[in-house]
């Protein structure tokens, strides 16, 4: 059993394989996270309808992109140990849509510039 699980790569006349992408996908529908620091009497209340989140490593050119979408997200903020979101909490922020995208790659300061910017799929 353990010899047909074992994966390994053969080359092929003719046929350059193209480099690893590594790619993280993460979607959350109706979300939350509550946070309480230890030291602090303070509660925090994250909120999101829709919370994706996309992770891409290119090996061979070593550039990073992460993007972060938020659809209908809010921050609570709540001092004690309060259970009741509508009276206990208050909310310092409200987000209706929020795409943050982070491109990060090492040049080697030769004059190159950065990648291009991923196109939508």
């Amino acid at each position: 059993l353990l010899s047909l699980l074992a994966l390994e790569e053969e080359p092929v006349l003719g046929y350059t394989a193209p480099p690893p992408v590594t790619r993280l996908h993460l979607h959350l529908c109706r979300c939350a996270l509550d946070y309480r620091p230890p030291p602090l009497p303070l509660r925090v209340l994250v909120t999101a309808e829709t919370f994706s989140l996309t992770s891409t490593i290119l090996t061979d050119t070593d550039v990073f992109l992460l993007r972060l979408v938020v659809d209908d997200g809010a921050v609570f903020l709540s001092q004690g140990e309060g259970l009741d979101l509508q009276r206990d909490y208050v909310c310092v922020l409200d987000v209706d849509f929020l795409e943050l995208l982070v491109t990060s790659w090492k040049g080697s300061g030769g004059g190159q510039s950065p990648p291009p910017a991923p196109q939508d799929e």
